[in-house]
């Protein structure tokens, strides 16, 4: 999946750093990430951001994350994350683009592409929340720790990562997808909803099936998690079984179809770098 990064390891824990010139910069805009033109994904260096024109010294940098090797543990590489006023902008100029944030999953496996799904998920918690919830004043990065704090009031805000359930719902050699009411989503998926306050996990997962399909399941299993940097979530994946009636009435606000497909006709999914398609793929191969 797309944070299986070996040999690297992301090193999420907030360090009070100061910038060096080799270090890695994150700078995204409405258009994108910038990005060094080319077939592979290649950040700027903080010497290269730094000869770009435009404003600089108008925006913040701010630590993001370290990858660290996991074999050689001398080895890493720094990233920061810029932290900018609306409408200062950094011109793209020759060899240099700008990359939608979900065309990043477009570049495979391997560290980049998972570091910048990374970057964008802290980009849109900054971005999001300038000013403090509660008095309305300007938030500030907290110093010791990843967070934004009120200068007037003292509230403090920790990043949002709200959790999401993904359910895989077997019947034999059948398993339930869904596609998405929406343009661009022509793949199959799985069950997938929001946890809501006071729920479990659990209960999420038996809520969204029958809300979406009308469908009863027993038998819930957990199977893995992964973190999902283009919508700030974290995905929990469960495996169960059909109880009762197969009979499907799907929500037609939110999905355009849901079915029962047997594993043979499962069509073959483009990549597994979501945990979604890795358990699709693992069904269609037999594997459980």
């Amino acid at each position: 999946m797309i944070q299986d990064i070996a040999p690297w390891k992301l090193r999420i824990e907030y360090e009070p750093r100061t910038p060096a010139p080799e270090d890695f910069v994150f700078d995204f805009n409405r258009e994108g990430l910038l990005l060094r033109q080319g077939e592979s994904l290649s950040f700027p260096t903080l010497k290269e951001w730094l000869a770009l024109p435009g404003e600089h010294g108008t925006e913040q940098l701010i630590f993001a994350f370290r990858l660290e090797h996991e074999e050689e543990k001398e080895r890493e590489m720094r990233f920061f994350l810029v932290l900018r006023q609306p409408n200062c902008e950094i011109p793209v100029t020759e060899g240099w683009e700008r990359l939608p944030a979900k065309a990043l999953w477009g570049y495979g496996w391997g560290w980049p592409a998972f570091a910048g799904i990374t970057a964008f998920h802290l980009h849109s918690w900054y971005s999001s929340r300038r000013f403090c919830g509660r008095c309305g004043c300007p938030a500030l990065p907290g110093e010791k720790e990843r967070s934004l704090v009120c200068p007037q009031c003292g509230g403090v805000e920790y990043p949002s990562i709200p959790p999401s359930v993904l359910v895989a719902v077997r019947d034999g050699e059948r398993l339930l997808l869904t596609r998405y009411n929406r343009p661009g989503t022509p793949r199959y998926v799985l069950v997938a909803g929001y946890v809501e306050a006071g729920e479990t996990a659990e209960q999420t997962a038996a809520r969204e099936v029958l809300e979406e399909t009308g469908v009863r399941i027993k038998n819930l299993r957990y199977i893995g998690s992964q973190p999902w940097g283009l919508s700030g979530t974290l995905s929990l994946a469960f495996s169960a079984e059909l109880d009762g009636s197969d009979a499907i009435t799907w929500d037609k606000e939110e999905l355009s179809e849901a079915c029962w497909m047997n594993r043979k006709d499962i069509p073959p999914v483009p990549n597994e770098e979501s945990i979604t398609m890795k358990i699709i793929s693992a069904f269609r191969h037999g594997e459980w």
